[in-house]
């Protein structure tokens, strides 16, 4: 897959992602099972991959690149 996620959406997302797994760990309960803060696990841990990767899901459906201009490449 075509990376899509650039050097400020991916410092982003290395900061909310484990901000979210800790709020679903803690507050919201996902290590004691409650469904809110799985979901909140889960999704934390899915934007910390979309970080490591440079490859986001939702911004290809989208139409989204958010890496440097001149980075991009041109399909052929």
């Amino acid at each position: 897959m075509q990376e899509n996620v650039g050097t400020l959406d991916r410092t982003a997302r290395f900061v909310a992602g484990p901000l979210l797994m800790g709020l679903g760990a803690t507050a919201l309960g996902g290590l004691r099972g409650r469904p809110g803060g799985i979901i909140a696990l889960v999704a934390g841990a899915l934007i910390v991959e979309s970080a490591i990767t440079r490859v986001c899901p939702v911004n290809r459906m989208l139409g989204l690149d958010t890496r440097e201009r001149e980075l991009r490449t041109i399909p052929l």
